[in-house]
């Protein structure tokens, strides 16, 4: 079964714009640039994909047109920053769309993914649900929303964190399973995207009532069962990948190292103009010299087979 790892690249770059001071080849600022083909070097190293989905947040948002309220915080903190922040952001918003329509593409990466009106975590949901049946799927992120794509074949590596998250460790953890956090994030909502849920009801309360652990007398309880209208509009906001969200085929990309060093000249990425580095970027991206290799995939942390037997008794 080949593999597929669909990377959250907003998630990469902001963790990068946080991680590294300014650096700069000429007029352009380089710094999240360099850090992200750092991360992509390495996220590849590990998971030696068959397949490299870049997914990126598109411009406006379809849930904002339902619920003019999401991420209203957000917004307004990018309104209140001083002059210095907004000159910082700008630049960092150029760096994001430069990786995303220059350096990948120049690359020879062709699943460079975009959608406007909607984000990459609905991208990556369209990809898993079309994919999942025929391909192993390694999602490159943290947001939690992506919780409800783990799957038998849909694994979460926590770049952060260097751990995998399958459906035995979120089970361990949640008392759930994976395709059960949909109803869980429909019901507590989403603080950080300012989502509503049942007042005063959380992921634990929610996972409590769904596992039929709260008292049929719970003033919780009786909230949650007289809030349906409340949760089928936050699963609309909630659930990935949100209505409307196009399919999409995976192209064969078309690196070569060539390529590595045109990118790597214009960016004034030395570090990238080596020997060592051009080697790298042929065994883990070309596919002339991944293909003349034998086969030597890491291995991934699969649910073992008690884990499903379990699963069938619950």
């Amino acid at each position: 079964m080949k593999k597929i790892v669909i990377i959250d690249c907003n998630a990469i770059c902001w963790s990068v714009f946080h991680a590294l001071p300014p650096m700069s080849h000429g007029e352009k600022s380089t710094a999240i640039i360099y850090g992200f083909l750092n991360n992509l070097f390495e996220i590849q190293s590990r998971q030696n994909a068959d397949h490299l989905v870049f997914a990126w947040d598109g411009k406006g948002s379809k849930r904002e047109e339902i619920f003019p309220a999401y991420k209203e915080k957000r917004k307004n903190k990018y309104k209140e920053q001083s002059e210095e922040e907004k000159i910082i952001h700008r630049d960092r918003k150029k760096q994001f769309k430069e990786i995303q329509n220059s350096v990948l593409p120049g690359l020879g990466f062709n699943n460079v993914l975009q959608e406007d009106g909607f984000e990459g975590d609905d991208i990556i949901g369209s990809i898993v649900k079309d994919y999942e049946k025929t391909h192993f799927i390694i999602i490159v992120g943290r947001d939690n929303d992506l919780f409800q794509l783990i799957g038998p074949n849909c694994q979460i590596w926590d770049h952060g964190h260097r751990k995998f998250i399958n459906e035995e460790i979120f089970f361990e953890k949640y008392g759930i399973y994976p395709d059960t956090w949909a109803d869980v994030k429909a019901i507590a909502g989403c603080s950080s995207d300012e989502v509503p849920g049942v007042q005063n009801v959380g992921e634990g309360r929610a996972i409590s009532y769904l596992l039929n652990q709260l008292k049929p007398t719970s003033k919780i309880r009786k909230r949650i069962e007289n809030s349906s209208e409340l949760i089928a509009f936050t699963r609309r906001l909630t659930t990935l990948p949100f209505e409307g969200t196009p399919h999409y085929r995976l192209n064969e990309d078309s690196c070569s190292v060539h390529k590595l060093k045109a990118v790597a000249k214009k960016y004034g990425l030395n570090s990238y103009l080596t020997e060592k580095r051009y080697q790298q970027f042929g065994r883990y991206f070309c596919e002339e010299e991944k293909s003349a290799k034998p086969e030597n995939k890491p291995r991934v942390e699969r649910p073992n087979k008690s884990f499903f037997n379990r699963r069938k008794r619950i």
